[in-house]
């Protein structure tokens, strides 16, 4: 199913969002033992760790479709402005991929019951509602996609709007140990989209569920 890429290249962004490098310093300890002769104890630290402004959204998904409703999950990770400023911003934009994946009711006469969608989104978004420690947000979503259902697939476009709300805490930090610039946050959202998907995929889908938020981190 070539839709499976949209979620591979979501689990690559995901896992790669923290990595390590292993050409770390080598701490040596010297310590003297008895007959005067000295040993030599080699300790590999952990390298640079860089951590990306991302929001990640995981919650669940539904639509219609020719067989009745499917209920599924659904996911989106991408960099943002929101998540790197590093002062409370009212202004958010932000580049990412979302996908989902449906269950639809089987047809015991067909092979083909898989229901998905993903691709690729720009949004942009502006606060409703702000206090020191929590804002609501209004955004939108203009998105390229690829969707499946019960072996057709389709290539296309969409739009999306949602409504959020978030806790946050942002700064910045600068230690000899490392980099910390932007924003962390948790919340949850409500979403509805319509998209030009697969014939027996109905147009409009909703979503919901929690949102994250995490800042620049650059660590030694």
């Amino acid at each position: 199913m070539r839709l499976l890429s949209s979620f591979a290249l979501l689990s690559i962004l995901a896992t790669s969002s923290v990595a390590s490098a292993e050409q770390a310093p080598v701490v040596r300890d010297h310590r003297a033992e008895a007959g005067g002769q000295a040993t030599v104890t080699y300790r590999r630290r952990p390298g640079p760790r860089l951590m990306l402004p991302l929001k990640v959204d995981l919650g669940a998904a539904g639509a219609d479709t020719s067989r009745g409703f499917a209920p599924g999950i659904a996911g989106a990770i991408g960099i943002h402005w929101a998540s790197l400023a590093p002062k409370p911003t009212n202004f958010d934009v932000g580049i990412g991929l979302f996908g989902a994946l449906l269950a639809a009711p089987q047809d015991e006469m067909s092979d083909e019951n898989g229901v998905a969608y993903g691709g690729a989104y720009l949004e942009a978004g502006y606060t409703l509602s702000r206090g020191d420690w929590w804002r609501t947000w209004a955004s939108g979503r203009a998105e390229w996609l690829g969707s499946t259902a019960f072996g057709e697939d389709h290539t296309g476009f969409g739009v999306s709007g949602r409504l959020s709300a978030e806790l946050f805490a942002s700064g910045v930090g600068i230690a000899p140990g490392g980099v910390f610039l932007g924003t962390y946050a948790i919340g949850v959202y409500a979403e509805v989209g319509a998209r030009d998907t697969a014939n027996d995929l109905g147009a409009m889908h909703v979503s919901g569920g929690l949102t994250f938020r995490t800042p620049l981190v650059f660590a030694f």
